[in-house]
């Protein structure tokens, strides 16, 4: 009586007493989820040997690891394209860079959805925005970035640039537009001097694909450093809790920084990547507004949300081939809440389902011709993320991450 009378004081609002009276009922049907006890078996959805939560953090540490690795080695193919590239600008070098570039975002969208620890926000334990060194979207200056061609600055001074105006998005700028005009107003000097429209064709191209080499060499430095963050020190605190570790306490606290890494699909997919184009959230007020969608220049905007589902699955069901192993699925089978689980699973193929109903290549295109198709790739991640937000944090006794509280969307 007295948990559920504290339970009534916290939940005040009206708009999340329906959110409330919900998952009240589930409680109710629902056995209590244990507490983190790093000794508690726990049976693998798609068999194997038990787990317990510790081999849960333990297994996304991995794959984690794995996803920063796989980056490394994309990113230092991508790097040695580019350098191809900027050393003899042609076509072919161009196309080889374009491909170079779509293998290892691929790669850095899957991890993406893995955003805890290293690359996570400062905010979390252990957490360096590290991400942001490598892929700072939704920031980019793109007249920033064409004021550093003109400069070259970038012939030695990219460690130094805002993250606006490298990563992975300027690259995606640098290779694949293909216009003469710039962003920038009169007030830039590269317009009231000239200096802009003095470029030809030609050197234009090849500062281009010098800015963009150097930008590689940045991101292949800081998927080093992602790795070795990971190797050196914070895999071991996130596995090994206890009274002595300054980071984590307890197994629990580990977990939850692993399941903040889940609510991407929320924040930044439904928000953010879908929302604001489709003027559904955000400061899109005369929508659609196709100026937000994510890749504005590589058309790959639709690309990128598969991967993002993809560093999704990793997580709630296993980094496996085909989704096997250790996921916040089979913790939810652990306390006896399969319905949930299967829930877990189902909503996220709702999203595949949605995704895969767009026929247009790029968010762009379908936004403008087939809006009703993206709204439903939105419909369904919202599906997903109320879930997320009610059953899913309740039966497994989590928290909701901090840049969420408050948030009834």
């Amino acid at each position: 009586m007295l948990q559920t009378i504290l339970i009534l004081k916290i939940i005040a609002r009206p708009a999340r007493q329906v959110i409330f009276w919900a998952a009240l009922a589930q409680l109710a049907c629902t056995p209590k989820p244990p507490k983190a006890d790093a000794g508690e078996p726990m049976m693998l959805a798609d068999g194997g040997t038990p787990v317990t939560r510790a081999a849960m953090v333990s297994a996304a540490a991995d794959c984690a690891l794995e996803g920063a690795q796989a980056f490394v080695t994309a990113a230092g193919a991508m790097k040695v394209a580019l350098d191809a590239h900027a050393a003899a600008p042609d076509a072919t070098t161009l196309a080889a860079a374009r491909e170079a570039f779509h293998t290892a975002f691929d790669v850095w969208q899957d991890n993406e959805g893995l955003q805890f620890g290293p690359s996570g926000t400062s905010m979390a334990p252990g957490g360096q925005d590290l991400r942001e060194q490598i892929n700072a979207w939704p920031l980019f200056n793109r007249c920033g970035v064409e004021e550093r061609l003109v400069s070259k600055a970038y012939e030695t001074n990219v460690p130094n640039f805002l993250v606006n105006v490298r990563g992975m998005m300027t690259i995606e700028f640098l290779l694949f537009y293909e216009g003469a005009d710039t962003v920038c107003t009169s007030a830039s000097p590269i317009v009231s001097g000239g200096t802009w429209a003095a470029l030809t064709p030609a050197e234009r191209a090849a500062r281009k694909a010098a800015y963009a080499a150097a930008v590689a060499g940045s991101v292949k430095t800081w998927a080093d450093e992602l790795v070795s963050q990971w190797q050196n020190g914070f895999r071991e605190k996130l596995t090994t809790p206890g009274a002595s570790n300054e980071l984590f306490k307890s197994t629990q606290a580990s977990l939850n920084v692993v399941s903040d890494a889940v609510f991407h699909v929320d924040k930044m997919v439904k928000d953010t990547k879908l929302g604001i184009p489709l003027g559904i959230t955000g400061d899109c007020f005369a929508p659609p507004c196709l100026d937000r969608v994510e890749s504005q220049y590589a058309g790959r905007s639709k690309r990128n949300l598969v991967h993002n589902l993809i560093g999704l699955r990793k997580l709630t069901r296993g980094c496996g081939a085909d989704f096997s192993g250790a996921g916040f699925d089979d913790l939810l089978l652990a306390v006896g809440a399969d319905a949930a689980a299967q829930a877990l699973v189902d909503k996220s193929d709702g999203i595949q389902t949605a995704l895969d109903a767009v026929e247009e290549a790029d968010l762009r295109a379908a936004i403008t011709s087939d809006d009703p198709s993206v709204r439903a790739v939105h419909t369904a991640t919202k599906v997903l993320t109320d879930f997320l937000k009610t059953d899913y944090l309740t039966l497994l006794d989590l928290e909701l991450p901090k840049a969420l509280e408050g948030d009834n969307d």
